[in-house]
């Protein structure tokens, strides 16, 4: 089994959606999205206010520490992402 790490984040943060999170068969568009930890909560739980939203008319809302990543560790973390259905032709 590989190694299990979460993701953790202090109030003041800079972070955006993580590269290999999907909530759907539709994918964000990630790079848009940037957002600052305004509350930090037990289980990896924090609050995240957008500077503009994956969701429309949505700017604040929980997300698991899991599903993102720090902006300045974006692509480190983009480099990681093993999708079957992205393909080279």
């Amino acid at each position: 089994m590989g190694s299990v790490y979460r993701r953790t984040f202090v109030v003041g943060d800079l972070v955006t959606i993580a590269p290999d999170f999907r909530n759907s068969v539709l994918d964000f568009d990630f790079e848009k999205y940037v957002g600052i930890i305004v509350s930090a909560y037990d289980d990896n739980e924090y609050t995240v206010h957008w500077t503009s939203s994956p969701v429309s008319n949505y700017y604040k809302g929980m997300w698991n520490g899991d599903h993102l990543v720090k902006v300045e560790h974006y692509e480190l973390e983009k480099g990681k992402v093993n999708r079957l259905h992205i393909m080279e032709i």
